[in-house]
Parts: structure tokens; C-alpha cells; sequence
């Protein structure tokens, strides 16, 4: 888990960013107490794969010589994303109860095509163990075509992560912005709304360096806070998510025997898995530079189910 100095170091620093760099000070409670702790991956080094079971992003994996490479529906072989040593992550596991990671292991993320946003054909595969593995490549060309990524070794870094555009409490952000107004003096109040100030802060202190290709259980990308929704909707249901709230909690609270609470509290507990986002380093491109998304619900993380995921795109 994230050493508590280390959440307090993060926290002391975004702080201070809010005050001195982006005049946020009055909202800095605010948006501290909405941050989620988790985990950013960066790339470090191109792997040259000179040993194996190391987190990878890219490239090919190394799996057991009894795991078959993944297919999608028609046959074809999944394209590899990522590999990531557990024992890389587990000291980073987010101390606030959004998400448990196996302490050994490895995690391997494949996707089939990536034309449509959602849902895309995926598998997220858990090996208990990181014996024996094996450097493999896929028997033909992979579902995502030709272009072949570039393999990177990873470097895994505690995160604190504030709300993005679509999660970030605007209507707290405006009304203290409207007192703020009111009780500034004339020509005395810092340029732009504290919105846009804000969402200057989060774009960069969200993505705070090129080298960041990914990350877990912070906030996703989008334009609106529904993304759980979407991906509860698939993974409990089987249904695609048609954009409308209401009804989809209406099909959930049926599903969970007429427990609107149960819902409420499974579409809380509906995690960020995974996100990459589009990186030229690597060669992973989501349609217009947009990011892609693992959702698991918090039981099946804890019970180690990693075939019960979703998968999605987001891109503006």
C-alpha cells in the first residue's frame, strides 16, 4: 500500500500547486477531498527483453507455455498492451479502499479491434504465478493490424489524482467563484474562473510528464460522469449502455432484486482497472488521441475475477 508519507508528501505538493501556481486555494479543500489515490505507469526504458516477467508496456509479452494467446470471436489474435508484475504495483495499492491488487502475479491486458468506442472485445488475464514465463509473439497479425508497438520497460509511481472535466464538482467551483467575485474588489481578482483555472490545474497535474502512458484507479477521461454506468451496465447485465442514466439504474436496481442502495453502491465500487492513453513513444493510438479504459467491479477485483471486465474508448 502507498506509505503514508508518501500520500501526505503528494498531498502537501498538490496543495501548495493549487495555492501559488494556479490561485486555487480557496477550492484546494475541495478538490483534495475528491482526489482518488492510485497508481501512474510511465515508460522507462525500450525493453530489449533481456529478462523476463518485468512490467512491459508494448511490444510482446511473456506468458506461460500453457496460456494459449488470446483470439477475439473470429479467430484472430488479440494485440498485447501491457504486462504488469504485481510485485511492482502492490507497494502503491491505494490505501482508501478503491482497489486490491494480488500481492504475486501478473497482469495482462490484450484488446481485439479498436474501431468502435464501446464495448471492445478484450482480455484482462491473471497468472498467479511469474515462473517460467516465456518471451511469445502472436501466430499472425494481431486484431489492431500491422503497425507493431514499441516495448518499454515500466516505472510505477504512487499517485493522487484529482476529478477530471467530467467529474470535477462544477457547481461548487461556480458558486464559491460567485462569492469570490462578490467580495473581491475591483480589478483585484485573479484572470479566468476558478473552472478554468481549475481545469488548467488538472491537465497538468493529471498528466504531469510525456513519459505517463497509463494508470489505475484514478479518474477517467470523458465528458460526462457516466463512464460506470456504461461499464456496470455491460459486465453485470451483457447490455450496451444507451446513454440514458435513469433507465440504466432502473435495469440495475431490477437486476439486484429492487436494491437501488445495492446499485448506488455497486456503480461507486465500478473501478478504473486500467487506463492508457494514446503515446507515440509506444505506438498506442486511440482514435483521436483519445484514451482507453478497463473498468472491473470492486468484488471481482478482490476475487481476483479478471474475466468479469469492460473495456472502452474515449476520445473527443
Amino acid at each position: 500500500m502507498i506509505k503514508p508519507e508518501q500520500c501526505e508528501r503528494l498531498t502537501r505538493k498538490a496543495r501548495k500547486t493549487l495555492e501559488e501556481e494556479y490561485n486555487l486555494g480557496a477550492v484546494a479543500d475541495l478538490v483534495l477531498d475528491a482526489g482518488r489515490w492510485g497508481i501512474r505507469l510511465d515508460v522507462s526504458t525500450p525493453d530489449e527483453y533481456r529478462r523476463t516477467g518485468n512490467s512491459r508496456v508494448g511490444g510482446h509479452p511473456d506468458l506461460p507455455d500453457d496460456l494459449d494467446w488470446p483470439l477475439t470471436k473470429d479467430g484472430v489474435p488479440m494485440t498485447f498492451l501491457a504486462q504488469l508484475n504485481m510485485v511492482d504495483l502492490s507497494p502503491y495499492t491505494p490505501n482508501d479502499g478503491r482497489g486490491t491488487l494480488p500481492e504475486r502475479g501478473m497482469l495482462y491486458f490484450f484488446i481485439g479491434g479498436a474501431d468502435a468506442g464501446y464495448p471492445i472485445e478484450h482480455q484482462v488475464i491473471y497468472e498467479p504465478s511469474t515462473n517460467n514465463l516465456v518471451k511469445r509473439e502472436p501466430d499472425g497479425v494481431t486484431a489492431l493490424g500491422g503497425e507493431s508497438t514499441v516495448a518499454h520497460s515500466v516505472t510505477v509511481l504512487p499517485n493522487l489524482e484529482v476529478p477530471t472535466y467530467a467529474y470535477v464538482d462544477a457547481a461548487a467551483l461556480n458558486e464559491r467563484d460567485d462569492v469570490l467575485t462578490t467580495e473581491s474588489e475591483e480589478g483585484s481578482a485573479p484572470e479566468g474562473s476558478l473552472f478554468d483555472r481549475y481545469l488548467e490545474f488538472e491537465s497538468d497535474w493529471n498528466h504531469p510528464s510525456p513519459l505517463n502512458w497509463g494508470g489505475m484507479f484514478g479518474y477517467p477521461e470523458g465528458q460526462h460522469s457516466d463512464v460506470e454506468h456504461q461499464a456496470l451496465s455491460y459486465i453485470e447485465l451483457g447490455e450496451v449502455y444507451n446513454g440514458n442514466e435513469q433507465e440504466c439504474v432502473k435495469k440495475l436496481t431490477a437486476h439486484y432484486d429492487g436494491d437501488e442502495e445495492r446499485t448506488w453502491e455497486e456503480l461507486s465500487d465500478t473501478l478504473l482497472l486500467l487506463k492508457i492513453d494514446t503515446h507515440d513513444a509506444i505506438g498506442f493510438k486511440w482514435h483521436d488521441s483519445g484514451e482507453l479504459q478497463f473498468f472491473i467491479r470492486g468484488v471481482d477485483l478482490e476475487n481476483e475475477q479478471f474475466d468479469h471486465t469492460c473495456c472502452s474508448i474515449y476520445s473527443s
